[in-house]
C-alpha cells in the first residue's frame, strides 16, 4: 500500500509541472551599446569642402564619421499564434552614435531616431528560458553634425562645425537573444541586433547654406565628388525588460 500510494504522489507531480503563463500583449524596454561596423565608420578628420563653388558648398567626406554609441528602445509585442510562438512588434528607439579625434578638435555626433514593424519567433515561449529571434523593417530619420578641420580657397584653415540635415531612409534590423523569467510581472532578456540603416534611398544633394549640408550616402553624381556609397550598419548589444499588459 505504501508503495502504491508513493507511486501515485509521483505521478501526480510529474503532471502538475508549472509552466509560465505566456501574455498575448507585451512591452519591452532596453538599452544597449552600438559599433558601426560599415564604411559609415571613421575618422572625424577625413572631411573636405570647398566654399563658393558654382553649386555651392560642395562637402566631401571618405566616411560618415561614426563609431560607437548608445541606444533606447520600446517595442510593443502581439502574439497571433495559438502556441504563442509567433508574434508581430511595433518598435520605436532613439540611438547616439560619436567619434572624435585630435584631443577632440574633430569630432561628430549622429543622431538616429527609428519606427518599424516586424515579426519575433520564440522557440520555446512557455520556459523560464527561452530562445528567440527577429526581424524588422524601420523607418530612420537621421541628423548630425561634424566639428572638422577645414581648407578655404586662399589656403587657411579652420575648424568649423557643420549640421547635416535631416534625411529619412528605410532600413532593417535582425535580432537574436535569450528571455529569462524573473517573476510573474516580468522578464529579463538579453540580444544581439544587427542593423542596416540606409538600404533606400541612397541620395546626394548640395546647399548654398553655409555651414550646412545633406548626408550625402551615394555615389558620385551632379558634379560632386564623393567618396562612393556609405553603408551605415552597426551591431549592437541590448539588455532590457519584457513586461506582459494582457493574457
Amino acid at each position: 500500500m505504501l508503495v502504491n500510494i508513493t507511486l501515485i504522489n509521483a505521478q501526480q507531480k510529474v503532471k502538475t509541472k508549472v509552466q509560465r503563463k505566456v501574455p498575448r500583449v507585451s512591452i519591452a524596454v532596453n538599452a544597449g551599446f552600438g559599433y558601426v561596423m560599415s564604411s559609415a565608420n571613421g575618422e572625424g578628420k577625413d572631411f573636405l569642402s570647398s566654399y563658393n563653388t558654382p553649386g555651392g558648398n560642395l562637402f566631401t567626406a571618405k566616411n560618415l564619421g561614426m563609431q560607437q554609441g548608445y541606444g533606447i528602445g520600446v517595442t510593443a509585442k502581439f502574439t497571433v499564434t495559438r502556441n504563442k510562438k509567433l508574434s508581430v512588434t511595433g518598435t520605436t528607439g532613439y540611438n547616439l552614435f560619436y567619434n572624435s579625434e585630435d584631443r577632440g578638435l574633430n569630432r561628430t555626433r549622429w543622431n538616429i531616431i527609428n519606427l518599424g514593424s516586424g515579426v519575433e519567433y520564440n522557440f520555446t515561449p512557455k520556459e523560464r528560458e527561452s530562445l528567440f529571434i527577429g526581424a524588422d523593417l524601420n523607418y530612420n530619420l537621421m541628423f548630425g553634425a561634424w566639428q572638422s578641420n577645414i581648407t578655404y580657397p586662399d589656403g587657411s584653415t579652420s575648424n568649423i562645425y557643420t549640421n547635416f540635415k535631416p534625411a529619412s531612409r528605410l532600413g532593417m534590423s535582425l535580432t537574436t537573444g535569450m528571455q529569462f523569467k524573473l517573476n510573474r510581472r516580468a522578464d529579463f532578456f538579453v540580444a544581439i541586433k544587427g542593423v542596416w540603416v540606409n538600404l533606400i534611398p541612397k541620395q546626394n544633394y548640395y546647399t548654398s547654406e553655409a555651414y550646412s549640408t545633406y548626408i550625402n550616402d551615394s555615389g558620385s553624381s551632379n558634379g560632386i565628388e564623393l567618396n562612393g556609397r556609405k553603408e551605415i550598419i552597426y551591431l549592437q548589444v541590448v539588455a532590457g525588460v519584457n513586461v506582459p499588459l494582457r493574457y
